[in-house]
């Protein structure tokens, strides 16, 4: 079955963008984008044989991809984690499994500590977790918001634009970063640096079901990962892939995400 792409309208100035790919099973998993991405990101979860018995549902955070909110809307991860939360409660998901990559990480922690009888697992894809993981929100949050909207902004788009003439995924990621919300890249970066400290690994090990996801051409290299296993929580690697795993591999993910899933019924 083919994804349904909607919006829903929480008032007259706030609209989530969201697609849903409803199956037989009532088991649902639902996606959380990243810094600077869209729901487009996990597109390939769509045609994945591995999760082609579950319902999925990817939605836009505030600010990013088609969604819109009002201009004093703050864009901290709790109040993003509280809207989706709206969203899915509109969509009568009922229990689900989460995935949430890089900023949509702190999101998705965000609502499995607010329904954690809800979220029946936190699958979490190289989530924010320390202050050495805000690589782009860390030099965005380092400007003025009038400096970012002038020169910052135009610069990192043509960065990865530049980037993106040999890493595909790179080109995906200027155009969904150059058609968010400048006020919403501004200050997501700011709560995403704000938020990432050590403290995140304690949190997210008290997650019931919790699992951390890796590119593999990302092992070894962010202290997120000792404290990680030091906490117990069960890391996994995608191979040939990098911070964009859910583009660079999508297969090997699904199918990763897939065991474990099961798994957890096996325990």
């Amino acid at each position: 079955m083919t994804a349904i792409t909607k919006t829903l309208t929480l008032d007259k100035n706030l609209n989530l963008s969201y697609w849903k790919r409803p199956s037989d099973s009532g088991d649902t998993i639902v996606f959380i984008h990243g810094f600077g991405s869209a729901k487009e990101h996990f597109r390939y979860a769509l045609d994945s044989q591995s999760l082609e018995k579950y319902t999925l549902v990817a939605v836009d955070l505030v600010g990013f991809g088609q969604s819109r909110g009002p201009e004093e809307f703050d864009y901290t991860m709790k109040n993003q984690a509280t809207l989706v939360i709206e969203l899915l409660d509109n969509l009568k998901t009922g229990n689900f499994y989460l995935c949430g990559h890089s900023m949509g990480g702190l999101v998705a922690m965000n609502i499995a500590e607010l329904i954690p009888n809800q979220v029946l697992s936190l699958i979490d894809l190289e989530g924010n977790l320390t202050p050495e993981d805000c690589f782009i929100s860390g030099m965005v949050a380092g400007s003025s918001l009038k400096v970012f909207a002038e020169k910052g902004k135009p610069k990192l788009v043509k960065d990865f634009r530049d980037a993106g003439i040999k890493e595909q995924s790179m080109k995906e990621y200027a155009d969904t970063f150059g058609a968010a919300s400048t006020v919403a890249l501004y200050k997501s970066a700011g709560h995403t640096v704000k938020d990432s400290s050590t403290l995140l690994v304690e949190r997210l090990s008290r997650i019931r079901n919790v699992c951390y996801i890796y590119g593999e051409k990302n092992r070894g290299l962010y202290p997120g990962e000792k404290l990680l296993k030091a906490a117990g929580v069960p890391i996994f690697y995608i191979d040939d892939a990098g911070h964009s795993m859910a583009t660079e591999n999508p297969e090997q993910l699904y199918s990763v995400i897939r065991s474990f899933i099961d798994g957890l019924f096996l325990t």
